[in-house]
């Protein structure tokens, strides 16, 4: 039945042929069987835009930890990479597939990016179909953009395990589904088993990761009164393979961090505040505009399908509590936390959200559709939007005048360069030319990096990746570097965390004469000329 104000406008005959037809082809989309090629159709352009919106920034150059990732793969045997894994927290198997992805696409980012890519999408086709099980293809589809549409789409493109976890998730979360029917198959108590075991060979932190299933069976247990042995086996029993890792938790433990990356109690709000807060506008425009375009005054009885399962809010449950868990057992070993760490929470935020506008709409197709086409939009305009603002914010404005910085092997090149970040240091020796590097420091005094920067995370055994890693560059003891050269560069971010360098210069009041912001690639752009004091 059409609105009040479409009756009435239509008794009235005004734009009555318009509005009718708006009126059929609204009840047309609400009403009307959807064929498994429709269904298809949305799926299909979501795949598109998420390959579009991940194609350009699988190439890009590889961050600090991506290259731990890639040099480990490129050891000389297989051999001799199951013994250089230890250089990283990370069980095997993402190695290994980077291994293999780069002997069959050849030596490049993006072949190294390549299985971190696939299974992300795995990952996401996984919640879809958990979804359109229970409520319908274009709530699955919802579900999977409001994935998308966190700060975690950009975990599909790094070389780091995130991308294997969310698809052995997705794959656990199906195979748990079918565990848990009257009439499963030993086929689903398998696959769950191995998409356990794939986690746990991905992730150091992945017996967290199991929390939400098991939580979700313990539920299960206390209402039925009955024990499944089959299901806590596929969960348990690959969770001993981590056991060999644990030995590492001591480098970890031993390693200090600076006080904000440390796991504490706020960083828990913090971890929901920042994984909701960049596109909490999109996600509430698009929950908003399907709600609008399917309000009716008379509602009717809402479907019991539209509505969250007891089973299905003790995993979503399970899900969202997983980060208090991990950050209760960090904070337990004074360890950091980054918000990356909780990735599969988010598939929490897609389930709650179909939900949501499946209850409020009595699982309208209208309002999900309309949803996602606001999600399309906003998952592949922000960079159009954000282009479009700092044009606005420019327009009219005289531009300033530009200044023509030299390229930097060309700055002062009679000097030293100290890179003050370990993280700028190690891009540096992949991307940077052998002149360059001939001249590139960095310095380690363990000491003053506890006592400036509460940080040890690059001295004492960061020097020995040069065993282990094509490093070309030098490293040296900054007591007896500042000794034999009092005049040198400094490549650095004065206020950075992690680094102690420039903050350890201007406490000595050592000169700094600020040469200039270079379009480098790495976290740091800023030079500065440094004389020590005395000189």
């Amino acid at each position: 039945m059409p609105p009040p104000v479409l009756r009435d406008l239509e008794k009235q005959g005004t734009h009555g042929g318009v509005l009718g037809w708006l009126e059929k082809t609204r009840a047309r989309l609400e009403s009307s069987p959807l064929t498994p090629f429709d269904s298809a159709i949305g799926l299909a352009i979501s795949i598109v835009v998420y390959l579009a919106m991940t194609f350009t920034p699988a190439g890009r150059h590889l961050w600090f930890d991506e290259l731990f990732t890639y040099w480990i793969a490129q050891a000389p045997s297989l051999s001799q990479l199951l013994k250089d894994v230890r250089l990283d927290l990370q069980p095997p198997l993402s190695f290994l597939l980077v291994r293999g992805s780069i002997a069959m696409f050849g030596n490049s980012e993006f072949a190294a990016r390549l299985p971190f890519l696939v299974f992300f999408l795995i990952g996401s086709l996984c919640l879809y179909r958990f979804v359109a099980r229970r409520l319908r293809p274009v709530y699955g589809l919802l579900a999977m953009l409001v994935f998308w549409s966190t700060p975690f789409l950009s975990y599909a493109t790094e070389a780091r395990p995130y991308g294997l976890v969310i698809g052995f998730f997705g794959i656990a979360m199906l195979a748990w589904e079918r565990a848990i029917q009257p009439r499963r198959s030993t086929l689903s108590i398998l696959m769950l088993g191995l998409a356990v075991l794939g986690m746990m060979l991905s992730h150091f932190f992945s017996p967290f990761y199991i929390w939400p299933f098991c939580f979700a069976e313990m539920w299960r247990s206390y209402r039925s009164r009955q024990f499944d042995p089959g299901i806590w086996m596929a969960l348990l029993v690959p969770a001993v393979v981590p056991i060999y890792y644990f030995s590492r938790v001591s480098a970890y433990h031993s390693m200090a961090l600076p006080a904000v990356q440390q796991a504490s109690p706020f960083k828990i709000l913090a971890f929901f505040y920042h994984t909701l807060e960049p596109e909490g506008i999109i996600l509430l425009l698009a929950v908003g505009v399907g709600l609008i375009l399917t309000f009716r005054r008379e509602r009717e009885r809402v479907a019991r399908t539209a509505l969250m399962q007891p089973i299905d809010v003790a995993f979503t449950a399970g899900l969202l509590t997983m980060p208090v868990l991990l950050m209760t057992a960090l904070i337990a070993i004074h360890g950091g936390f980054f918000p990356r760490y909780g990735t599969p929470t988010l598939f929490a935020y897609g389930l709650l959200i179909a939900f949501f506008v499946a209850m409020y709409t009595n699982i309208n197709r209208l309002a999900a559709a309309a949803a996602c086409c606001v999600l399309l939009a906003g998952i592949s305009g922000t960079e159009i939007v954000s282009t479009t603002l700092a044009t606005l914010r420019t327009w009219g404005k005289k531009p300033a005048a530009s200044v023509q910085t030299p390229p930097l092997e060309r700055v002062r090149p009679d000097l030293p360069l100290v890179a003050a970040s370990g993280l700028t240091f190690l891009e540096m020796n992949k991307y940077e030319n052998p002149a360059t590097l001939s001249r590139l420091y960095y310095l380690s005094d363990r000491d003053l990096a506890l006592r400036y920067a509460h940080s040890t995370l690059f001295e004492g055994s960061f020097s020995e990746l040069k065993k282990y890693f094509p490093v070309r560059a030098n490293f040296a003891s900054y007591r007896q570097f500042v000794a034999d050269h009092p005049h040198f560069l400094v490549l650095g971010t004065p206020d950075y965390p992690e680094d102690w360098l420039i903050r350890r210069l201007l406490d000595i009041h050592a000169t700094l004469d600020y040469l200039g912001s270079f379009p480098v690639p790495y976290k740091d752009h800023d030079v500065y000329a440094v004389t020590m004091p005395g000189t």
